[in-house]
């Protein structure tokens, strides 16, 4: 890591003491991957090139459980878009840094005991641990996460449609992520979730020891990554969940449609 990245992460991470303090202080950091480098425009462009190879791969891959059975991937919406953002960054060294409701999350911050021991030190551990809390709505944080992408033609592969204007207060409660774009066709990836999903619903799971949108828990919600595509009609745009077969005419309009706020992971 240079020193002007170790500079940079301190100074936005860190309460500084002043310089007339000589007295050395101990910083322990959390790191669950290290940030080498910044996100620049040519990293943008790389994620959206590669956004749909991540996808794929995630929808095939397997890997043992600790009970040796062999598992494939599971993911609610947005963990999927989670993890397929956090592919790409950690392989670069590049950092991210998500909001919730609960706290701000970075690849590497102040060690606590309480936030990190139950997490490993790795990208896996990070996508856990901000899974717990991250949710659809989360998207809509614009100017901290993500940013507004107007219109879909002007989606790229990796970008998010948000399930939100079918409902009166227009909060997201499904994402999607693109994963191939013209001018007649959106192809999309998805988690999902089974069960039921509300409150109190969730809440009586988590007094019985389930907690459905914990990642480690058995309760967890998961589902096989799903495909989907839209495409253009006479009206809107028509979409068919290819893996259920269930199909919406005119669904693009329910959507409101983002893009990571990659260079926000930088500060």
């Amino acid at each position: 890591m240079s020193a002007a990245v170790l500079s940079s992460l301190m100074a936005g991470a860190v309460a500084l003491t002043p310089k007339a303090d000589q007295t050395p202080k101990k910083i322990t950091y959390k790191v669950f991957w290290k940030t080498t480098a910044f996100w620049t425009e040519s990293d943008v462009l790389d994620y959206h090139r590669e956004a749909p190879e991540i996808a794929e791969r995630l929808v095939v891959e397997e890997y043992w459980t600790e009970t040796g059975a062999v598992s494939g991937n599971k993911f609610t919406c947005e963990d999927f878009a989670l993890r397929l953002l956090c592919e790409f960054a950690s392989r670069r060294g590049l950092p991210v840094k998500l909001k919730t409701g609960v706290r701000t999350y970075r690849n590497m911050e102040n060690y606590s005991a309480v936030e990190h021991d139950r997490y490993l030190s790795h990208m896996y551990g990070f996508c856990e641990m901000v899974m717990l809390t991250y949710g659809a709505p989360d998207m809509q944080r614009i100017g901290e996460n993500t940013l507004s992408v107007e219109a879909a033609e002007a989606l790229l592969p990796g970008d998010i449609l948000a399930l939100a204007l079918d409902r009166s207060n227009d909060v997201a409660h499904h994402v999607q992520i693109a994963v191939s774009v013209n001018e007649s066709s959106i192809e999309i990836r998805q988690g999902n979730t089974k069960g039921i999903s509300v409150r109190p619903f969730t809440t009586v799971q988590k007094w019985l020891g389930s907690n459905m949108a914990d990642p480690q828990n058995p309760g967890y919600a998961g589902m096989p990554i799903e495909k989907g595509i839209y495409k253009k009609a006479a009206a809107g745009w028509d979409y068919r969940n290819e893996c259920t077969g269930s199909a919406v005419e005119d669904f693009l309009k329910q959507f409101l449609l983002y893009r990571w706020n990659f260079m926000e992971f930088n500060k």
